[in-house]
């Protein structure tokens, strides 16, 4: 009898194991939001390109939405994180109920990670220009011509850049991005346009949520660069999460 109780006892100490094991397993819901962009942006194949990128990884199941309007479905809740991959000023503002969906889903711990030029949409709702931290102001952001340029990691302990390295890329350096809200930057890089060091990705916090704020991304030569996709994975995987498995 007592024999059977180690048994027992020994099973079900590796189910708990197991079934912990399968939680830290569990794949991210992710939804990217997409739909609107400049010409020069090839929107849908960068699409692409980045849900490839996630899903390969094997942590992440990814959707894609083509319609801003979808920040007002109460389905937005079944996501851990939101991927912002669209811009350009000209699109309208989404309606109040999508607005209010996509900031009532951040404050409640939802969670956004914003892609390049999102920082330049919405330019009338200043709430979204808190929520992201640092926004694109028309007649006052923006860069030099497109070429290469050093990324300097700035917080080397944080789970998204730990162990990452200065890099070079080929890519928009966003400069003069408008916004006093607190961030915290974990990589940087000088502007020759506005001759000052430029936050290039950084975290900020809005209500319970996480917010991923990286401006790289201009082009697929810029997407298919590792530390870009390093970038990209691991702070899709924080955002959602809180920590960075992804190496």
């Amino acid at each position: 009898m007592t024999q059977v109780i180690k048994s027992f006892c020994l099973l079900s100490v590796l189910l708990v194991f197991c079934l912990a094991a399968k939680a830290d397993e569990a794949k991210v819901n992710v939804l990217i939001v997409i739909g609107f962009d400049v010409g020069s942006h090839k929107w849908e194949e960068s699409t692409k390109l980045i849900q490839s990128v996630l899903e390969k990884s094997g942590r992440f199941d990814v959707d894609v939405s083509k319609d801003k309007e979808v920040f007002a479905s109460p389905r937005l809740g079944d996501y851990d994180v939101v991927v912002l991959n669209y811009g350009f000023w000209k699109e309208p503002d989404p309606s109040e109920q999508a607005k209010a969906g996509l900031l009532n889903y951040t404050k409640g711990g939802g969670n956004v990670v914003a892609i390049h030029f999102a920082c330049s949409a919405f330019q009338d709702w200043d709430e979204y220009a808190e929520l992201l931290g640092r926004v694109w102001k028309k007649g006052v952001g923006g860069h030099g011509p497109y070429g290469e340029f050093e990324v300097n990691i700035k917080d080397a302990n944080h789970p998204i850049t730990k162990g990452l390295k200065d890099f070079k890329t080929s890519d928009e350096l966003y400069s003069k991005l408008d916004g006093d809200a607190k961030i915290h930057v974990l990589a940087s890089a000088f502007s020759d346009w506005s001759g000052k060091v430029e936050p290039i990705v950084f975290v900020k916090t809005y209500g319970k949520g996480r917010v991923v704020h990286n401006v790289l991304g201009h082009g697929i030569d810029s997407k298919k660069n590792p530390s870009y996709q390093k970038l990209l994975l691991r702070g899709v995987e924080w955002a959602a999460t809180g920590k960075v498995t992804i190496k």
